[in-house]
């Protein structure tokens, strides 16, 4: 039986209805799954109580887990779930990676030679005032971009790089996780992408850009990349165009990097607590 669904925003997003996670997936539960995946980009389910390693599971029938160079926010015996928030262990340093500033639109494959990939989210904790989470569709952005614009990176490629994002917020968020090692930044070389693409799915048509790793774009200096980047991101995110997810505990979303961007709202959090599991996956499409 198909899953029912419920949309969350005219463009982006929709909230699948009366679905345990913590129990595996039939197959047609799963396919309906992941055609609202494709289909609204962003996915919402309610009321789930998830542990690390059914997370860990249900990543692992989109496609092959992806583990963060962040080992020390690993759950542990579960290093495919990384924990993201303002938690701290008993001696006072931080169990879980924060960006205390957020704000930060991007897309969590820009940095991967393989595009496609799933984020998980999962509320475990989250406090009364701030830490929503902000979606924009590339497809719809693409579509209602002035035709000057498309014309301006149509045929064009763009440059990546996951250590300058890296170096970006650690700068801004000093003491909050630790340097990167010579070896795991070898890891990560430049990555270039078609800026304009099609979903590979659904065919639709979409930009692809992810402001704070942008090192180039081909035929513009480096000056004018950073403006034309900045003037893509702007177009996107729109606040018309933005789906604001406000976390409930239980809440699992996970969206596809392609074809959206995301962005965390700032960290004023006034007390309050937030952690959150957090993984990635590569999906392989035929």
């Amino acid at each position: 039986m198909p899953l029912a669904l419920r949309p969350l925003h005219p463009d982006v997003g929709v909230e699948v209805l009366g679905c345990d996670l913590g129990q595996p997936l039939g197959d047609e539960q799963f396919q309906s799954l992941l055609e609202a995946y494709h289909r609204h980009s962003v996915v919402v389910v309610r009321g789930q109580s998830l542990a690390a390693p059914a997370q860990a599971a249900l990543l692992r029938r989109f496609g092959t887990p992806k583990i963060s160079q962040r080992k020390e926010f690993h759950v542990p015996g579960t290093p495919e779930i990384g924990r993201v928030g303002n938690t701290r262990h008993p001696d006072g340093t931080p169990s879980a990676f924060l960006d205390r500033y957020g704000n930060l639109w991007h897309s969590d494959t820009a940095s991967d030679q393989h595009v496609d990939g799933v984020t998980m989210l999962y509320c475990v904790m989250t406090p009364q005032v701030g830490g929503d989470t902000l979606f924009a569709s590339m497809g719809r952005a693409y579509e209602t971009l002035p035709a000057g614009l498309k014309a301006r990176i149509d045929g064009r490629t763009v440059v990546h790089n996951f250590n300058q994002h890296n170096d970006y917020l650690l700068a801004r968020n000093p003491g909050s996780a630790q340097p990167l090692s010579a070896a795991d930044r070898a890891r990560w070389p430049d990555r270039e992408h078609d800026l304009v693409q099609r979903h590979p799915v659904t065919g639709r048509s979409l930009y692809f850009i992810s402001p704070t790793l942008v090192r180039g774009i081909s035929g513009y200096s480096d000056e004018e990349a950073q403006r034309l980047s900045a003037e893509l991101v702007a177009h996107a995110t729109r606040p018309e165009a933005v789906y604001r997810h406000k976390w409930q505990v239980g809440d699992l979303v996970f969206w596809d990097n392609r074809a959206s961007l995301h962005s965390a709202s700032p960290a004023d959090y006034q007390g309050g607590q937030r952690l959150m599991h957090r993984g990635y996956a590569y999906v392989q499409y035929a």
